[in-house]
C-alpha cells in the first residue's frame, strides 16, 4: 500500500545517472559491478527513469549503448533537423529560406562537432506483404534479425514510403494480426473474449490472457508463435518503439516468474471467457471466510468448535441463499446494473447451467480425467478452483511463457528486465492504455510551425477538437500523425507534434500528415466545426498516411 516513489534513494539514483553519463564506462562495459547488480537486488532504490536508462546502455550490446547515449545527447537537435527541412522545402519566401538554411548549417555542425556523435547505427532494410502472409514473413525476419546488431527498417510492398513511421506501423500490424479473432482460433494465444462486441479483434477489458492448453499440436504452435512474438517485442523494445497488444499484466507477472492464483482469474465483467471461474473463486473464498468466522466464534465464546457435519449444513444453507447472483455473478466495475441480476441461490445456478470440472466450468480443457462428467457442488467448489487457477497460471501456459522469454533473449539477456515490475513492463512494451491530455499539455506537444502560432485561429480549433475526442478517436488521431494508436512509454509528455498550415490547400482540402516526423499540415479551416468534418474524415477514412495520400470520396 506504500507509494513505490517513496522507496526510492535520491542519491543512489543520482549516482548511477551520473555513471551512466560517462560513455567511454558504457560504451566498452566497464560499468563497476554494482551500478548493474545493486538495480537488479533493490530496483525500488531507483527510479522508473534511471532504470529505463540503464535497460537502454547496458541490455543491447554496445552499438545500441552508443545509438542511445547519442540519442540522449543530439536526439533533440537531429528531430529539429528533420523539422527544419521539412520548412525549408515548402517555404518560398527568399528570406525565410536563407533563415532556415542557415539553422540547418548550424544544427548540423553541432552534431558533427559534439563529442557524443559517433555515427548512426547499419540499418537492414525488411520488405513485408501486408496480408495472410504478414505473420509469416514477420516471424522469419524476426529470427534472422534478432541476434544482430542493426536497426531494422521496414517497408511494405507496393508502398514507397519508409523510416521510423512505416517500421511503427509494422509493430501495430503485427500487434493487430496476433489480435485477430479468426487468427486466434486457428493458433490459440489469447484468452477469448464474450464476443458481445462481434468485433474483428479480441476486445478484453482487463487484456489479453495468455490461453492455457494441453499438450498437443495446437499448443506446439502456439509455443511457436509465443517464441516469435518475444522476438517482436524485444526488437521493438531495442529500438524505441511499442508493439502495441493490449497484454494483461498478469501475462507480464508470469514472464517475470511472479506466481499468479485465484484472485488472477477473470471476473464477471472482465469481458473474456472463464468469468464463471472467477465467481466461484470469490463464492469459494467466502465459504472459507465464513468457516473461518464460525471457529472464531466458537473459541471466543468457550464452545465447542463445529463439527464436519454442522459445517457441511452450513455450506448447504450459503448454497441455498437467494443472492448468489447479487453477489457473485453481476460486475463490479459498473459495466452492467446489479439490480438487472435475477434472485438465484447458487445450488440452483450450478442446476441451470451444469458447471464441470473444464477450464471455464462451461467448455474447454477438462482440469482431470473426467473432468467433464464431475459437477461442480457446494463440497467442491475449492478443489475446482484451484485446479482451474493451476491450469490457467501454471501447468496450462509454463510452456508459451517460457518460449516468450526465450524470445526475448534471443534479442537481450531477459535477466536486464527484472528490475522492472510488471506494470512498468506492460508500459514499456506496449504503450501507454489510455491516451489522457488536458489543454496545457497540447499546447507544450503540439509545436506551431512554417507561419503557425499559438494564437492561429486554426491551431485554436485543433486543440479545442483534440479535447472533446473520445478514447477512439484519439487513438485514431495517434496513429493518423505517428503510425501508431498509442501514446508511447510516459504517455503525452513523450510525444510531440509539428502542426504546419498546408497554404497551397483550400478549406476544402482534407489534413494531412508525414507520419515519419510527426507532422500535421493543415488547409486554412474558418471554423472548427470544418475542421472536425474534415479530420475525422483523413482520420477515418486514409490510407497508406505516411505517404500523404487520402482516399478520395
Amino acid at each position: 500500500g506504500v507509494e513505490p516513489g517513496l522507496w526510492v534513494s535520491s542519491k543512489l539514483d543520482r549516482k548511477l545517472r551520473y555513471q551512466l553519463e560517462d560513455p567511454l564506462s558504457v560504451v566498452s562495459g566497464t560499468l563497476p559491478l554494482w551500478a548493474t547488480t545493486l538495480p537488479r537486488l533493490c530496483p525500488f532504490l531507483f527510479s522508473l527513469k534511471t532504470r529505463k536508462m540503464l535497460l537502454k546502455y547496458t541490455a543491447f550490446g554496445p552499438s545500441f549503448a552508443v545509438h542511445w547515449t547519442q540519442e540522449s545527447k543530439v536526439g533533440a537537435f537531429l528531430r529539429r533537423r528533420a523539422t527544419v527541412q521539412t520548412e525549408l522545402n515548402a517555404q518560398t519566401d527568399p528570406r525565410k529560406m536563407q533563415e532556415l538554411s542557415q539553422e540547418l548549417s548550424n544544427i548540423e555542425e553541432h552534431v558533427v562537432k559534439s563529442n557524443f556523435w559517433l555515427g548512426t547505427l547499419q540499418s537492414t532494410l525488411v520488405k513485408m506483404q501486408k496480408g495472410d502472409e504478414l505473420l509469416r514473413q514477420s516471424d522469419v525476419a524476426m529470427e534472422i534479425v534478432s541476434a544482430a546488431s542493426n536497426l531494422v527498417e521496414v517497408q511494405f510492398d507496393g508502398e514507397t514510403g519508409f523510416g521510423v513511421a512505416v517500421t511503427q506501423s509494422f509493430y501495430v500490424e503485427v500487434a493487430q494480426a496476433l489480435q485477430e479473432r479468426s487468427t486466434n482460433r486457428c493458433t490459440p494465444m489469447w484468452v477469448e473474449d464474450d464476443d458481445s462486441t462481434n468485433a474483428q479483434y479480441l476486445l478484453c477489458r482487463r487484456g489479453l490472457l495468455v490461453k492455457p492448453l494441453v499438450d498437443g499440436p495446437q499448443r506446439d504452435e502456439a509455443v511457436r508463435r509465443f517464441r516469435f512474438l518475444g522476438r517482436l517485442m524485444g526488437q521493438a523494445l531495442r529500438e524505441g518503439f511499442i508493439a502495441p497488444l493490449p497484454l494483461a499484466e498478469e501475462v507480464f507477472a508470469l514472464v517475470l516468474g511472479e506466481r499468479l492464483g485465484v484472485l488472477n482469474l477473470p471476473r464477471p465483467g472482465s469481458g473474456s471467457t472463464g468469468e464463471l471461474v472467477g465467481a466461484l473463486a470469490d463464492f469459494a473464498a467466502e465459504l472459507t471466510a465464513g468457516e473461518v468466522a464460525l471457529n472464531a466464534t466458537a473459541k471466543a465464546e468457550g464452545r465447542r468448535l463445529p463439527t464436519p457435519e454442522e459445517l457441511n449444513d452450513w455450506r448447504q444453507e450459503q448454497a441455498q441463499r437467494n443472492d448468489f447472483g447479487e453477489r457473485f455473478l453481476a460486475p463490479r466495475d459498473g459495466t452492467e446494473h446489479a439490480a438487472t441480476q435475477e434472485p438465484m441461490s447458487f445450488e440452483r445456478y450450478v442446476s441451470l447451467v451444469e458447471p464441470c470440472f473444464l477450464e471455464t466450468g462451461l467448455g474447454g480443457a477438462p482440469l482431470c480425467p473426467g473432468g467433464e462428467t464431475m459437477p461442480v457442488t457446494v463440497n467442491n467448489v475449492h478443489d475446482f478452483v484451484e485446479q482451474a487457477s493451476r491450469f490457467w497460471f501454471d501447468v496450462g501456459v509454463s510452456a508459451q511463457v517460457n518460449a516468450f522469454r526465450s524470445g526475448l533473449n534471443d534479442v537481450f539477456p531477459f535477466e536486464c528486465l527484472v528490475t522492472f515490475c510488471p506494470s512498468e513492463l506492460r508500459e514499456m512494451f506496449c504503450g501507454e492504455d489510455r491516451i489522457e491530455w488536458d489543454e496545457q499539455q497540447l499546447l507544450a506537444h503540439l509545436h506551431p510551425g512554417g507561419g503557425l502560432t499559438d494564437k492561429s485561429p486554426t491551431y485554436k480549433f485543433l486543440v479545442a477538437e483534440l479535447l472533446e475526442m473520445n478514447q477512439a478517436e484519439r487513438s485514431r488521431f495517434l496513429d493518423f500523425v505517428s503510425s501508431c494508436p498509442r501514446l508511447p512509454p510516459g504517455g503525452i509528455a513523450k510525444f510531440h507534434v509539428d502542426v504546419f498550415p498546408d497554404n497551397a490547400a483550400s478549406k476544402d482540402a482534407f489534413p494531412r500528415s508525414r507520419a515519419c516526423a510527426n507532422q500535421l499540415y493543415l488547409p486554412p479551416y474558418g471554423s472548427k466545426e470544418e475542421l472536425h468534418a474534415k479530420l475525422h474524415e483523413a482520420m477515418f477514412c486514409s490510407y497508406g498516411h505516411h505517404e500523404q495520400r487520402v482516399r478520395e470520396l
